[in-house]
């Protein structure tokens, strides 16, 4: 079947889509530009409203109009606002940086949920849905490895140029993702209704409303994945603080080692249960972390890095999880109704640890969104304990 040559362009895609080397340090770039940090997350605080807004829409458009396309538009958007953040550097202008941000914003709004939808359909029309984890997490272990390779880009191209350089070589790097998102196979989904999409849109939302559990588990996880994302982009700036610009992406480089062999653990723990995983993988990561922050100094950024041995195994059962509660008629626009609610808590994080950090901090700014680690890690345990799993 040719829809199985997805199996290796969803690697390639996500591999090719994740090599952005400006990553590690856009909080530093954005900053430069800017001259705050409160105005630096809000590029990404303006990237996850605009996010938020465009995630209904666009999950209908993903279910109507079909996944390939869908992808295609998300490949276009993301690579017109890295050449807009690249612009920004050259002239100076904050309104360049939030006008890619909310470019940013509408690309991811596009992937959200379809690149899921996507893998799980796959799967399905091979009769492997009991596969969808394996090919899922092997799939975003690829993704890791793109974002190590773009720390490698990174620490090269910053230790001979600058910033600027470096967000200009990652805007040229995006037509990559754009091409595999062409050669995808479109899978045959019979069951893709001709309705309106607002009559699309409420029925979806009426799934949402019936099922307890999916509401309860899309609140733990947008609230630890605001926690994470917010954390992920701030710790450039803090291990700037400590160690030279070319080395914080050094750091990025073993974190995505780490992450690589996390996903590819990932199918091999299934057995112990994903909410058992999501609880000491939660934990794991915030020990780490802990351990990191409090000795505060030149071993901080490498220590930290390593929490990723634990972020393929949880981002696996997050969406493993997930998938089995949405309901097949409205796959991604159920899970852009979650993306969007966890768009919207993610930009009120980004823009107050933004404040946080201007106002005390950045290494306040850090051990806050640490301590906020506990309360996801304890909202999977009340998961486990309620449903055995």
């Amino acid at each position: 079947m040719k829809i199985r040559r997805n199996i290796f362009l969803f690697k390639l895609y996500f591999l090719l889509g994740d090599l952005w080397p400006l990553s590690a340090l856009a909080i530093v770039y954005f900053q430069q530009i800017s001259g705050s940090y409160a105005l630096a997350m809000g590029v990404f605080s303006v990237a996850n409203l605009v996010q938020s807004i465009s995630e209904i829409p666009t999950g209908v458009m993903s279910d109507r109009l079909g996944r390939r396309r869908t992808m295609i538009m998300s490949s276009c958007l993301y690579l017109a606002s890295f050449i807009m953040f690249a612009l920004a550097g050259n002239l100076g202008l904050n309104v360049l940086l939030l006008i890619g941000g909310v470019v940013w914003g509408l690309a991811g709004a596009f992937a959200s949920g379809t690149d899921d939808a996507f893998i799980y359909e796959t799967v399905q029309q091979l009769r492997k849905e009991d596969k969808y984890d394996i090919v899922y997490a092997r799939s975003k272990a690829f993704g890791q490895i793109g974002l190590g390779l773009g720390a490698l880009i990174a620490a090269l191209v910053t230790y001979f140029y600058s910033l600027n350089v470096l967000a200009w070589v990652s805007a040229l790097l995006g037509v990559g993702g754009v091409i595999v998102s062409m050669l995808f196979i479109e899978p045959d989904v019979k069951f893709r209704e001709e309705s309106t999409s607002f009559r699309h849109f409420i029925a979806a939302l009426k799934e949402f409303a019936k099922n307890k559990k999916l509401q309860i588990l899309s609140i733990i996880q947008m609230l630890g994945r605001g926690i994470s994302f917010t954390a992920h982009r701030l710790e450039g700036a803090y291990f700037n603080m400590l160690i030279p610009t070319w080395l914080v992406n050094v750091t990025r480089m073993i974190k995505q080692a780490c992450g690589t062999v996390s996903f590819f653990i990932a199918p091999y723990v299934r057995k112990f249960g994903f909410y058992k995983l999501l609880v000491t993988s939660t934990l794991g990561m915030t020990v780490i972390k802990v351990v990191s922050v409090v000795l505060n100094n030149f071993a901080t950024p490498f220590i930290q890095s390593c929490v990723n041995i634990f972020y393929g195994i949880s981002s696996t059962a997050e969406s493993a999880l997930l998938q089995k509660e949405l309901s097949p008629k409205q796959r991604a626009t159920m899970g852009s109704i979650v993306s969007l609610m966890g768009g919207i808590l993610s930009a009120g994080i980004y823009w107050a640890v933004g404040i946080i950090a201007d106002v005390s901090s950045v290494y306040f700014a850090i051990i806050l969104l640490i301590a906020c680690n506990f309360i996801t890690a304890g909202g999977y345990y009340w998961m486990l304990k309620k449903y055995k799993q």
